[in-house]
């Protein structure tokens, strides 16, 4: 069909447009379907795999830890974890065994303070006395004993006191240590052991008259006397006048250290006699 072009004022014949075979439209099709789903570039399709592969480096970076952790192993239970470790000793030594039913004694320094007792020069008794006291508690103390003092120092004690401190502690028995003194006869020597009425208190004093006088130590008869700290306690009970300050020869004796040994050696066999429920045998002597 002929027609005129207004824009170019001569006339054009309009295509004709021919239907194409059926096959090509199929195969123009499917090119087309195709060609939706290819990447439009090789460019674009590089850069798509390298992304996942940079993707897949990441997770692996951060996930291997998580998969390289182990599984948990059971645990074990407290008793085989300390059977594991404890120490079995190959030779044990045994623990001293603690004394919790030990025996009490009372030990008495004599005199103290403002009251030296005996003054013989610049010896005074209350000083002898405390150095004996406290040396018969160390030896006591090494046979199983537990002592108790009335003064461990250079105090002034009352009698009464004294005789309560013992009291309180319930004691098996009660010492007291002092220094004799007779001026008439500086010859007179020798220790002497009081008691007074008890039956206890008269075999406590024999026992360690006995004992002194197994280790040669001059050893008088023992006597009862009226003494306060014997009157007024309430366990077996003595007083020791261990030798005579008005006697050179004694006096230089209590003041040796050799001596004060022997001294404190004996009088602790005699308690630990008393202790053990020996009986005296020594007769008396004057």
């Amino acid at each position: 069909m002929r027609g005129r072009n207004r824009y170019k004022g001569r006339f054009y014949r309009e295509p004709i447009r021919k239907r194409l075979p059926i096959s090509y439209e199929k195969k123009f099709l499917k090119e087309k379907i195709a060609s939706f789903f290819r990447p439009r570039s090789t460019k674009i399709a590089v850069a798509s795999v390298g992304g996942i592969c940079v993707l897949a480096c990441v997770l692996v970076f951060f996930l291997a830890p998580l998969w390289s952790v182990p599984a948990s192993a059971p645990q074990k239970s407290s008793e085989e974890t300390s059977s594991q470790h404890e120490i079995v000793p190959t030779a044990a030594t045994p623990e001293p065994t603690p004394v919790t039913d030990a025996k009490i004694i009372v030990l008495d320094a004599g005199h103290g303070g403002v009251q030296p007792g005996c003054v013989a020069g610049e010896i005074l008794e209350k000083n002898i006395t405390l150095e004996v006291t406290l040396q018969l508690e160390s030896k006591l103390e090494e046979m199983g004993f537990s002592v108790v003092l009335t003064r461990d120092s250079d105090e002034d004690i009352e009698l009464d006191e004294r005789a309560d401190i013992a009291n309180r502690a319930e004691a098996e028995c009660f010492v007291s240590l002092h220094c004799n003194w007779y001026e008439e006869d500086s010859s007179v020597s020798g220790l002497e052991c009081y008691y007074f009425q008890a039956e206890e208190s008269k075999r406590l004093a024999a026992l360690i008259a006995e004992s002194t006088d197994s280790e040669s130590i001059h050893t008088r008869d023992i006597k009862e006397e009226n003494f306060q700290v014997l009157r007024e306690t309430k366990m077996p009970a003595t007083l020791i006048e261990m030798g005579f300050m008005t006697n050179p020869e004694e006096l230089e004796l209590l003041t040796s250290d050799d001596y004060q040994e022997k001294l404190v050696s004996a009088i602790a066999n005699g308690i630990q006699d008393m202790m053990e429920g020996a009986q005296p045998s020594m007769e008396e002597q004057e």
